[in-house]
């Protein structure tokens, strides 16, 4: 009677019906965007939402948290529970806090990466009132009065100041830097002429160059961006050999299971390569890449080190 007990058992084990795995998406998933509404990364967050929402069965939030050079947005994302439905769209934020050892700031294995989205040039623009309509009429005005130009700031410790250093400490120039809580606000006060410059990612501006109300001066890439064609890179104008190149992607808080990350990057995917979605991207100057999430970590290990040496060889600290 006890062998036949025994035997039963493993039948009995066998017919109870498998414990059933969580389903995702299960709730709406929400994206925090590091930046203010308008900004680049909004941009592109606005752009995924409705195809991701389509391919996951579940409506996908956008919501903004600019400031605080994208820490706030960072450390809430990095808190929230790691099973998909919080995720962080930001740039290259993401690795230069880490080095600018801002104070409960997240460092990137705080950070499972979903997607590497897209890339774009940085841009140096004006306003046409300034009078300055070359990246060597720029540097003249510095230099003629070194300090008084004021470079609006998209984020203190940003991509966009790393760019102003490097190029500052290559031609020997200083400006007077304005800080604002992302590229939107810094590009509107730019077009009401209340600063004479900015540095930001292109898509942010692409547009309001074309219509003529702000000049782009230069890109920071090696070569000229095909949606501002007309537009020289600083290489060719007044930095041989300046190359930075930003990135924008999606990533989910640190133990986010990888079957989850697999399945959100296939969404983020197959939403960048829709033809509506890729051509209006394009058209604004970003360039779809679409890397899944090894690739996205890889390269920001990259930029990790790239960054990190730059901001200690020009001195950058989280505050000013």
């Amino acid at each position: 009677m006890l062998r036949r007990a025994a035997l039963a058992l493993p039948l009995a084990a066998l017919a109870r019906p498998a414990l059933a795995q969580p389903v995702f998406p299960s709730r709406p998933i929400r994206i925090t965007v590091s930046a203010a509404a308008g900004a680049s990364l909004d941009i592109l967050a606005r752009a995924l939402a409705p195809g991701m929402a389509q391919r996951l069965g579940q409506p996908v939030i956008v919501e903004n948290q600019g400031g605080a050079g994208g820490v706030m947005a960072m450390s809430q994302v990095a808190r929230s529970t790691p099973d998909g439905h919080a995720l962080l769209i930001t740039g290259d934020t993401i690795v230069l806090t880490e080095h600018l050892a801002r104070e409960g700031g997240p460092a990137l294995r705080d950070f499972a990466p979903v997607t590497l989205a897209v890339r774009a040039a940085q841009i140096l623009v004006t306003h046409p009132g300034t009078g300055i309509a070359t990246a060597q009429d720029y540097v003249a005005r510095v230099r003629a009065a070194p300090g008084r130009l004021n470079m609006g700031l998209p984020g203190w410790g940003g991509i966009a100041h790393l760019v102003n250093e490097m190029l500052n400490r290559q031609l020997g120039l200083r400006v007077e830097y304005i800080p604002y809580r992302g590229g939107a606000p810094a590009a509107l006060d730019l077009l009401a002429r209340q600063v004479d410059a900015i540095v930001i990612t292109l898509p942010a501006v692409t547009e309001h160059v074309r219509d003529g109300r702000l000049i782009g001066l230069a890109v920071t890439t090696a070569t000229r961006d095909a949606a501002l064609p007309d537009v020289p890179t600083l290489a060719e104008g007044i930095a041989p050999g300046f190359d930075i190149e930003s990135i924008q992607g999606v990533l989910a808080p640190a133990g986010t299971p990888p079957a989850i990350t697999a399945r959100l990057h296939e969404a983020i995917a197959a939403t960048l390569a829709t033809p509506e979605v890729a051509s209006r991207l394009n058209d604004l100057g970003y360039t779809v890449v679409a890397a899944p999430p090894d690739a996205f970590a890889q390269r920001l290990a990259f930029l990790s080190q790239r960054f990190g040496a730059a901001i200690r060889e020009a001195g950058i600290t989280a505050e000013r």
